[in-house]
């Protein structure tokens, strides 16, 4: 509520106005007139007697021009001088005056007389215009502006072009216009990202432990999952016997072959000692909480010499999805603290090192047990806030 009060003269009264304007806005057509409360005195201050009196409300783009916007006229009664209209209530007040115009003033004029000067009205009339809610700077220019009927907001820079726009009912790029680089990673926490790494080195691989072909590190806002996608060469000769190499995708330097995780790029002989080229794709998704990773693609040989195994043109991808849609299975030689894991047994004549029980867990479990710590935690936020 703003309060705004004038004095001023009036033969043969004097009009002292407490103006009241409220306005509320509804979904309503037609607009909402404007509550406006006034008292009426004679000279000496007293309240002209009770009865009706004539009066024209009149709204103004200045304190002086001749030719109003919009003109209402209506017979008050009075008590103990007191007096109140709902300027609109006769004739409709356009929302048009109230968008199309920085500045406005009402006049009065009883029985005839106008009251002078005109009142200048304040901001909150101008709340009838949310429906098209126009806010300028004080240069007078385009600020926020509202569109009732296409359900969108837009925010003005400083030269008068919508630098933000936020359209309601749509789904697609045009939802929402932001300007160029408003938004980073780290601020945007459901969305996915990516981190990508290359090495074109020619690597040489030795036996045993693996070897670091390339690693990429990735910071992630939020729990989720990241899924690494790897792809190099495996180059191969020095004999005609079986020559062959793993790579694979892992978190820890060293160590050796995590089944089934790696691919092994070979054969069990050759017709010559010369270079043979074989194309590797390896693969590994993990459940990580917020923070920063660092994977790693690595590899080793699997034949001693003079068998030669190396690697080149290497690539480490890393993709960041914050939620799932269906399974996100996952195959470990150890439970660790997966409630849900399943044991699977896995024989291979060819290869017996491979033999043995393995695990086989959804990842959704940790996905899910994020989502209730994160809603725990935001209850007690909740009770603190309290």
């Amino acid at each position: 509520m703003i309060i705004r009060r004038m004095v001023v003269s009036l033969l043969p009264f004097v009009f002292a106005a407490l103006i009241w304007m409220q306005a509320h806005q509804t979904a309503q057509a037609a607009p909402n007139p404007i509550s406006y409360q006034g008292r009426l005195t004679d000279s000496t201050g007293v309240a002209v007697p009770d009865s009706s009196y004539w009066v024209v409300f009149g709204i103004y783009a200045d304190s002086t021009v001749e030719t109003s916007l919009w003109e209402e006229s209506a017979t008050i009664m009075t008590r103990d001088g007191l007096f109140s209209h709902q300027l609109g209530s006769l004739t409709s007040l356009p929302q048009s005056i109230f968008q199309d115009n920085d500045r406005l003033y009402l006049e009065v004029a009883i029985q005839g007389e106008t009251v002078f000067p005109r009142t200048r009205l304040s901001s909150v009339p101008y709340a009838r215009t949310a429906a098209n809610l126009s806010v300028m700077d004080t240069s007078g220019t385009p600020a926020i502006k509202t569109y009732a009927d296409s359900h969108q907001i837009s925010i003005f820079g400083y030269e008068g072009d919508a630098t933000l726009v936020l359209r309601g009912g749509i789904v697609g790029d045009e939802a929402a216009v932001l300007p160029d680089s408003s938004i980073n990673s780290i601020e945007m926490l459901d969305e996915p990202g990516i981190a990508v790494e290359t090495n074109s080195s020619l690597i040489p691989l030795p036996t045993g432990v693996m070897t670091d072909l390339v690693t990429v590190e990735i910071t992630i806002p939020t729990d989720g999952y990241i899924v690494l996608h790897g792809k190099c060469y495996v180059l191969l000769s020095g004999t005609t016997g079986p020559n062959s190499a793993i790579v694979q995708i892992d978190e820890n330097e060293g160590g050796s072959s995590q089944f089934p995780y790696y691919t092994q790029a070979g054969l069990g002989g050759y017709v010559n000692t010369s270079t043979n080229y074989f194309p590797v794709y390896v693969t590994r998704t993990y459940y990580k909480a917020a923070g920063s990773y660092t994977f790693r693609m690595e590899g080793r040989a699997s034949n001693p010499l003079p068998a030669e195994a190396k690697t080149w043109d290497h690539i480490l991808t890393a993709v960041f999805y914050p939620t799932s849609y269906e399974g996100v299975k996952q195959i470990s030689s150890e439970p660790g603290d997966h409630p849900e894991a399943v044991p699977i047994i896995i024989e291979e004549s060819t290869n017996p090192g491979r033999s043995g029980t393995y695990y086989e867990m959804d990842l959704r479990y940790y996905e899910r047990q994020a989502k209730a710590a994160r809603k725990t935690q935001k209850a007690k936020d909740s009770q603190s806030d309290d």
